[in-house]
């Protein structure tokens, strides 16, 4: 069996850890990627609670105020004594 030299071991090191350096960037990168388009789902989701909490603040107060001038209506109108 022979032994490979010093140099071309640091060769085939040198080759490996920049393989290993390429592999890391290229899966750096599929991160990013996917971190921006969670980011801005995320932000879309946010966007629509907002939206959601506006419209059911906006319908609870119609119904509430609808229901005061309802109860108003009928006390003042002598249907309830």
């Amino acid at each position: 069996m022979t032994q490979t030299s010093t140099e071309t071991q640091i060769a085939l090191l040198t080759a490996g850890l920049a393989a290993l350096q390429r592999e890391m960037e290229e899966n750096k990168e599929d991160a990013d990627a996917k971190l921006s388009a969670e980011t801005k789902r995320i932000a879309a989701l946010e966007d629509e609670r907002n939206k959601a909490l506006k419209w059911g603040v906006m319908t609870l107060g119609s119904a509430v105020l609808g229901m005061a001038y309802w109860i108003i209506e009928k006390v003042a109108g002598g249907h309830i004594k």
